[in-house]
């Protein structure tokens, strides 16, 4: 399968119906996913299954489960040309523990680990008073620190590499015009659709990290004779 998947705005648009529900139910669960899947026919995953796996969910951890999943699969060759099927990926980020959602269960474990109760922790939660308020801080930094982690300068690299290998001219325009606030067109809508981990960066660090992989692969083709 050569062609990445085809998305829109629009079905962000859909996820923003749900933004502020602080926990999902299962029908509401479903609902994302399915309008997802809609709006993105070549991408195939069992919905059902998904819904099972992210109970306590929040959209934002829904949206971004299914953008690392994509991508990695994607990035996987072999994958990529047998099957658009990526239920199997999308579990084994779960179950790995490569994703991390942000929900009471993930505190919880938090809460419950060894370092949580050792004295390491102990020490590090004097400084705000020893209570259960700055317990509740400290694991909430912890966590968004986990989640944070996951997603490593390497990994963010490869994905402005082959950005830049395949739509350097056209993401250079695109991401001019969205620091300017620019209107995209939709064929310009399609290409940030595929390249969707650009967005985490404002407009301009996305310019100076695509700059930065231009040259990486400019310096690639030199060192080979390809100039």
């Amino acid at each position: 399968m050569k062609e990445i998947k085809k998305s829109s705005q629009l079905i962000f648009d859909v996820f923003d119906l749900f933004i502020k529900v602080p926990i999902l139910d299962k029908a509401e669960r479903e609902t994302i996913f399915r309008a997802f899947s809609e709006k993105n026919p070549k991408i195939v995953f069992d919905i059902k299954t998904l819904v099972d796996y992210t109970e306590t969910w929040e959209v934002k951890d829904l949206i971004q489960l299914l953008r690392i999943g994509i991508f990695k699969h994607f990035l996987n060759s072999e994958l990529n040309e047998s099957s658009n099927e990526i239920t199997d990926g999308l579990i084994n980020l779960i179950e790995s523990g490569e994703y991390i959602p942000t929900t009471p269960e993930t505190k919880r474990n938090i809460e419950d680990s060894d370092f949580y109760k050792s004295d390491e922790f102990s020490s590090k939660n004097s400084m705000y008073g020893r209570n259960t308020e700055s317990r509740n801080v400290y694991a909430q930094n912890l966590s968004n620190e986990i989640k944070e982690e996951r997603f490593t300068d390497f990994m963010l690299n490869q994905l402005y590499e082959n950005a830049v290998s395949k739509n350097y001219s056209e993401l250079v325009l695109i991401i001019d015009k969205l620091n300017k606030n620019e209107h995209l067109e939709e064929i310009e809508r399609k290409i940030m659709a595929k390249y969707a981990f650009i967005l985490n960066d404002s407009p301009k660090m996305a310019q100076i990290n695509l700059e930065k992989a231009k040259k990486r692969i400019d310096n690639l083709k030199r060192a080979f004779g390809q100039y």
